[in-house]
């Protein structure tokens, strides 16, 4: 059990889970209602989105890239999704997926091949993607499922507990971490954001390895779009914005490096919990909007830093070794 404990604290996880715990104490403490599964397993269907983006964007973060257009991408899917649905039934969700995957692709060629900065690339693919989900919803109109109870049924029945959509999205994640784990893909993904010059002296495919992981962004993405329509039983095509910054945040709190090469699946997942607990505990006290926002970036700023500290530290560690041996040297 003390090894057990040791591995947790040690893990890059622990800190989007201290802060998640920390969460629910204090607000716990304010608000008995907070403290119940019944609020538990509501905020676990709230973050189900939030969890399928930050799990998709911790794969472009492994590369040493970032992608701002998830949020986009995934209204994009939600529309696509909902308008497939109405033409061509339950099989037509797949298109909501493949829309997210092609933009993820276009994403990987624009970054990978073309050498466009990924900021510049996915802000291009936001707007293009916000612009089209616009378009093809009759300027911005909800898209509305034609029969959608058995799909309402996966975001509000129950099954152990959470709803189906919940166990879904967990699986989804669980299966990122074996992905990365246990194929050749998932671990070239990562040495490749280690050293991209050491991957490609050992004859990877370097360019191929890097569309990949924002390939599997994309994908994530398009699942998040699912995950919405399940929710409201309809396309959203301005729904998603702001997601994109929370999902970054939420993998960076996680564990996963900003410099590339550490990726924490388990982590991405606390950390989606963790702002979205935080949302909810804010919004259950009574606090204005606006002022929860402020707390709600303030409050991720704090955990950010604190889960990146181990790296300044090892790198700061590193300078003073070099340093030193420079001087010895002398």
């Amino acid at each position: 059990m003390t090894a057990i404990v040791a591995r947790l604290v040690r893990s890059r996880a622990s800190v989007a889970a201290f802060f998640l715990v920390l969460v629910w104490c204090v607000f716990g403490l304010v608000n008995a209602r907070y403290f119940t599964l019944a609020n538990a397993a509501s905020i676990a269907l709230q973050m189900s989105v939030l969890a399928l983006l930050a799990t998709g964007q911790m794969f472009a973060l492994t590369v040493r890239g970032f992608d701002i257009s998830v949020g986009a991408v995934a209204a994009l899917s939600s529309v696509v999704a909902a308008l497939a649905w109405n033409q061509f039934g339950p099989a037509g969700l797949l298109a909501g997926v493949a829309a997210g995957f092609a933009v993820g692709t276009i994403n990987g060629l624009l970054v990978a091949v073309v050498g466009v900065q990924p900021i510049v690339a996915t802000l291009g693919t936001l707007i293009g993607a916000r612009g089209l989900s616009l378009l093809i919803s009759n300027s911005g109109q909800v898209v509305p499922l034609q029969s959608p109870q058995m799909i309402l049924g996966l975001a509000y029945g129950k099954w152990l507990g959470l709803a189906p959509l919940v166990w879904l999205a967990l699986a989804c994640v669980a299966f990122a971490a074996l992905v990365l784990r246990y194929t050749l893909l998932g671990r070239r993904i990562v040495m490749f954001g280690s050293n991209p010059d050491a991957a490609r002296l050992v004859g990877m495919n370097a360019m191929a390895v890097h569309v990949a992981a924002y390939q599997i962004t994309g994908l994530f993405a398009g699942l998040a779009g699912l995950a919405m329509v399940m929710r409201a039983g309809a396309g959203l095509p301005t729904d998603g914005g702001g997601m994109e910054l929370q999902s970054i945040a939420s993998a960076v709190i996680g564990g996963t490096a900003l410099t590339g090469g550490i990726a924490s699946p388990l982590g991405s997942v606390l950390g989606a919990a963790f702002i979205q607990s935080l949302a909810s505990g804010l919004n259950m006290s009574g606090i204005s909007p606006f002022t929860a926002e402020i707390a709600i970036g303030a409050v991720i700023i704090t955990a950010s830093s604190v889960s990146i500290a181990p790296q300044l530290a090892g790198r700061l560690k590193a300078r003073v070794r070099r340093n030193r041996e420079t001087k010895n040297d002398t």
